[in-house]
This record gives structure tokens, C-alpha cells and sequence, in this order.
């Protein structure tokens, strides 16, 4: 074979070794991902000492938070974009009636982004109330990138924020729409317990035991 050949060769593979490790850096998230959040243009700042957990590995839900003054805590949730509604709710006791919770969804038509607080009365779709809820939200926003979804938002509190934590996904293709946003029952949850001093997010419950 000529040597000019061989080149071209190893050259091909080089570059599909370089598409492939570009497009999986392109789907997935963690916590030793250098992820740039300047890019993301939130109405908020980040700093780079934010901290990072894997908040529900099974669905590879990805937390990042910090407190970024004495009354205000900066979040940010990664999940992959199923075309359902991604949702996390603080909790006084980690069971879902009587948490208050943010979702945040990317329209599957026209690419549009929404958040909303939801108050959890109940377990059936009638119960779980938008616009209620027991958060002050300061800001929020859902960001869209190739195959993740990011929910940002940031909560004014004197004290730090619940350590009780569930995170919810919806069913794929079912998102909430004017005028009601109802919520319909998730596909999946799951109730952990976050320590915000070391990072650290254990004791993850399945939903059929919140």
C-alpha cells in the first residue's frame, strides 16, 4: 500500500475519533465536565468554584448550586432532553405533598422554554398547582443544548434552602400548556437528602415510596 494511502487513512480516522468525541461531549454532563456557564448567557452570575453533584444517576440528573450572598442561592439542574418536563422540588419531610417544586420544560415544536413553580397539595394531577408555591423565586430560566436541558434558577433565602430534595421527569412528549400548565404524574421521581456544606446528595427514595 502506498504510504500516501496509509496517510489518508489514519488521517480519516483521526478525524472520526475527533467527530465522535465531539459529539459525546456534546450529550453529556458531570462533574468533572468543564462546563462553560458564560455561555449560557443566565440572568444570573456563576462563579467557578461552584459546587457540583450527581444528583440521580439513573436519570443523570446533574446539580450545581452555591450560595452567591447571604440571602440568595444560585441552582443549576442538567438532565438530558427527553421532550418531557424536568422538575425539582424542596421538600420539608422529602415526600412530594406539601413541597414546593420548580419545572422547566423545551417545547418540542418550536424549541420555546418555560419554568414554573408548582405547589404539590396532592399526588393527582388537580392538586399540583402552577404559579403556588412556597419559593421566592429571584430568577429562572431553562437553557437548551445538543441533547441536556438546564434549569437555572435562583431562590431568596435568609436561611439555607431545604436539604430535602425530590427530582421528577415527566413522560416524553406530555408538557404542560396555556392556559392551565397542568402538571401531568411523572414518569419517574426520586426523594434524596442534600448536604450543601460537603456536596454531597444521598438516601435517594424511588417514587413509589414518597
Amino acid at each position: 500500500m502506498k504510504a500516501s494511502s496509509i496517510s489518508a487513512i489514519f488521517f480519516l480516522i483521526s478525524t472520526l475519533c475527533s467527530l465522535s468525541s465531539t459529539f459525546v461531549s456534546s450529550q453529556a454532563d458531570s462533574c468533572s465536565t468543564n462546563l462553560d456557564l458564560t455561555s449560557f448567557q443566565l440572568p444570573f452570575n456563576i462563579s467557578p468554584s461552584i459546587h457540583c453533584v450527581s444528583a440521580w444517576s439513573s436519570q443523570d440528573y446533574i446539580l450545581r448550586y452555591e450560595q452567591a450572598s447571604s440571602e440568595l442561592w444560585s441552582f443549576i439542574l442538567s438532565a438530558p432532553d427527553s421532550n418531557a418536563y424536568i422538575g425539582i422540588g424542596f421538600s420539608p419531610d422529602g415526600r412530594m405533598v406539601g413541597s414546593s417544586a420548580l419545572v422547566g420544560w423545551i417545547s418540542g415544536t418550536d424549541g420555546s422554554t418555560a419554568v414554573k413553580q408548582y405547589y404539590l397539595e396532592g399526588q393527582s394531577p388537580g392538586l399540583v398547582h402552577p404559579d403556588q408555591g412556597d419559593l421566592k423565586v429571584a430568577s429562572s430560566v431553562v437553557v437548551s443544548r445538543p441533547s441536556r436541558i438546564y434549569l437555572a434558577f435562583q431562590l431568596n433565602s435568609t436561611t439555607q434552602p431545604l436539604t430535602r430534595i425530590i427530582y421528577s421527569v415527566g413522560p416524553t412528549g406530555s408538557l404542560p400548556s396555556s392556559p392551565s400548565y397542568l402538571l401531568t404524574q411523572h414518569a419517574e421521581a426520586v426523594s434524596t437528602t442534600l448536604n450543601y456544606v460537603t456536596g454531597t446528595s444521598s438516601d435517594q427514595t424511588p417514587y413509589s415510596k414518597l
